[in-house]
């Protein structure tokens, strides 16, 4: 295997504004009083160990076991309003992801490719795996099963910008379960190398109207378990932050992997729930007492459905098959309304005799 390339001559985590293709991100919230570091790091050593045990179950079972990586979940009271296709770019201490070519990156550009392929080699850019232009999405990657494929054999999704809003509909909705939405960069850089560099160093947060969200903070295999911590606690006040109501909108905090449970790491406070009911400050279980006025509604209902009761006695039954037999035997009455038949047949009787003597009259 050739050995990793190196993205940056300096310090990657040292990006200018200019080269945030997103808008300009909040600063990160301050973590809470009641947040414990000791908490994080016997999460994070637990779900690393825990790590090692199933991927040596994996070797022994699988011929290619799955990479798996270490997520930050943060889920949330209320949802979000707010929806965007576009990813905020989150600066971490050591990236979350190996560097090529261990980790395989696939560009998506505008049409023709082959000007991009071009521009990549004029600028000595050699970590892409693969550059893939809009015409082949619509094209030969159109089919369910070619674009399945397209999403396996890459990690990491780099889109032009200038194209993200066809991602959705070129895509499908398997790359966004998959959590691998293409991450917008503007390919006009001038050093365009660092632009990418930066992209496949981050983690991203991508906003969502639901009340859980997951983020890519480090690779069990590429990272150990201090770098894994310091990302952490890099990336939770950084995605906090992006969130509506920031910390008072925060259920819960605790990170996971792909086939892991998650392990807390912090939980909001349920104030206001369990408040003391007398005015001295005591605390205790409450009497339901019932009151006089209930006592009588209940005696009341209980005199009325008494008398119900009591009606299907043996006497009472026969007394009240009685009064239907004789309201059975009651003759009913006709109708004198001038449409009844009798009526009718009156009318047509005078009718036809009156004709008659007027034609002997002539």
């Amino acid at each position: 295997m050739p050995p990793p390339i190196k993205l940056f001559a300096g310090n990657p985590n040292k990006a200018s504004s200019s080269s945030n293709t997103n808008k300009s991100p909040k600063p990160p919230a301050a973590l809470p009083s009641n947040f414990s570091q000791s908490q994080a790091k016997k999460a994070v050593d637990a779900l690393l160990a825990h790590n090692v045990k199933e991927s040596a179950k994996k070797e022994e079972e699988e011929l290619l076991p799955r990479e798996e990586q270490v997520w930050l979940v943060v889920n949330t009271k209320h949802g979000n309003t707010r929806k965007s296709l576009k990813p905020v770019k989150i600066q971490l201490p050591h990236p979350p992801l190996p560097p090529p070519p261990t980790t395989s990156i696939c560009l998506l550009v505008k049409s023709p490719q082959r000007e991009y392929k071009d521009l990549l080699a004029n600028n000595s850019i050699k970590f892409m795996s693969r550059v893939v232009g809009v015409e082949k999405l619509k094209g030969k990657f159109k089919p369910f099963e070619a674009r399945r494929q397209l999403m396996r054999d890459h990690e990491v999704f780099l889109c032009d910008e200038r194209i993200v809003p066809l991602m959705p509909k070129l895509l499908g909705k398997m790359f966004f379960e998959a959590k691998k939405q293409p991450i917008p960069v503007n390919l006009q850089r001038k050093d365009l190398k660092a632009e990418l560099g930066r992209a496949i160093s981050s983690t991203y947060f991508h906003p969502t109207t639901g009340t859980s969200s997951s983020i890519r903070i480090s690779t069990p295999s590429a990272s150990t378990s201090s770098e894994t911590l310091s990302n952490l606690l890099a990336a939770i006040p950084s995605v906090v932050a992006q969130i509506q109501g920031e910390w008072e909108n925060v259920l819960s905090i605790g990170i996971k992997t792909s086939t892991s449970v998650m392990l807390p790491i912090w939980s909001s406070k349920l104030s206001g729930r369990f408040a003391p009911s007398s005015s001295n400050g005591e605390k205790g279980d409450v009497e339901m007492v019932e009151e006089p006025k209930q006592k009588k509604k209940k005696e009341e209902e209980e005199e009325v459905v008494a008398p119900a009761t009591a009606a299907t006695t043996p006497a009472k039954k026969t007394a009240a098959k009685k009064t239907l037999g004789a309201e059975k035997d009651t003759p009913k009455k006709k109708s004198s309304t001038i449409g009844s038949g009798s009526v009718a047949k009156r009318a047509k009787q005078t009718a036809t005799g009156g004709s008659k003597l007027k034609s002997k009259s002539k």
